[in-house]
């Protein structure tokens, strides 16, 4: 019975993490030339400027008072006829992030300005290091043109996205009809590797419950290789873990799956190949690892320490994998979770494909 109601629990996680996974995935595309492009993105900036000098104020959507992604929206629609996301943090999560490089006239610049840690401010940008956004700033309110290089925006700024294909290249452009409420880009976007993120982590294992009494342990030691694509607000990445469970005297392959919800969020889940013997930890019992089921988990990351294009974060996994009889039959509540439920503190270490000029 124990073991019927963990295999449809896994079952379920699994069935989630998919439905999750492909509700993420929308394409719809056509195509635009580079002058076309280039024609929208001076059309979009146009209107943006016709409100410079506009009132600023909170939830505002133009036309003659705005907030920033208020400006974004009405420009957006009354220029390109596109029906953009309400907010700056769901902007984000709709645009193509290109790099600093690959940056264009045209494109979305995106700010944390405040203690949340979310996108919460964004713009538009104009050339020569400069943006247009409705600010908040007092007496300088409004919609203004400021420039990258102002201390303040460049220790909040966190990245560039595009609603529009390049005017550079031939690329694809998100079909948005007036009555949607999202963006959807096109997977044949030139610059994948913009949106391609790896990270590598190293962790410490531990654990604090064994079969016969509760007290801390120290479990193995595990290195994280894994790869996210960020274009979605759900972002899907695969990996692999290779684990020196020193608890359970074996060496262990997990490969995850996973989906990222923000830069200090993931969960993953996914099989677990074992290549020795397991022993319970505190006892002599020898136990068997599930292949699949195998490990569902979660991460939790600190907010990162930015070097150059390299983020570096504290990271913290918590994990659960199946382990059971030889028999097959289910382990004890208190074995399964004394073999299964795991600590992991490490580093992680984050940096995108184009970091190697792909």
């Amino acid at each position: 019975m124990k073991m019927k109601i963990r295999k449809q629990f896994f079952k379920i996680s699994i069935l989630f993490f998919l439905l999750m996974f492909f509700s993420s995935v929308q394409i719809f595309a056509q195509n635009m030339t580079p002058a076309q492009a280039k024609a929208a993105r001076e059309k979009f900036i146009m209107e943006a400027k016709s409100h410079i000098g506009a009132t600023y104020e909170y939830g505002a959507v133009g036309p003659e008072v705005f907030d920033c992604s208020g400006l974004i929206y009405y420009s957006a629609h009354h220029a390109l006829g596109l029906q953009l996301p309400r907010t700056a943090k769901a902007i984000y999560s709709h645009v193509r992030i290109v790099s600093e490089e690959k940056r264009e006239e045209g494109d979305l610049i995106f700010f944390k300005t405040t203690s949340s840690g979310q996108i919460s401010h964004v713009g538009i940008y104009i050339g020569g290091s400069q943006f247009i956004s409705a600010i908040s700033d007092g007496p300088n309110s409004g919609v203004v043109v400021s420039s990258l290089n102002q201390p303040y925006w460049m220790d909040k700024y966190v990245a560039t996205g595009q609603i529009l294909p390049s005017g550079r290249e031939t690329t694809s452009i998100a079909q948005v009809t007036p009555e949607s409420k999202d963006i959807t880009i096109s997977l044949e976007d030139q610059n994948f590797s913009d949106n391609l993120v790896f990270d590598f982590s190293t962790f410490v294992d531990w654990a604090l419950i064994s079969p016969r009494r509760f007290i801390f342990q120290f479990r193995g030691v595990d290195i994280k290789l894994h790869a996210q694509y960020k274009k979605w607000k759900l972002s899907p990445g695969f990996g692999t873990i290779f684990r020196i469970n020193t608890g359970l005297e074996t060496f262990q392959l997990p490969l995850i799956f996973s989906l990222t919800l923000n830069d200090y969020f993931s969960f993953y889940a996914g099989p677990v190949f074992t290549f020795n013997d397991v022993k319970l930890i505190d006892s002599d019992k020898e136990i068997k690892s599930s292949i699949f089921p195998g490990i569902i988990g979660f991460s939790f990351s600190t907010p990162s320490l930015v070097v150059g294009k390299t983020k570096i974060q504290a990271v913290q996994d918590i994990s659960y994998t199946v382990y059971n009889n030889l028999d097959g039959s289910a382990l004890s509540f208190i074995e399964s979770i004394s073999a299964g439920l795991v600590m992991y503190t490490g580093i992680k270490i984050l940096f995108p494909l184009s970091i190697f000029g792909v």
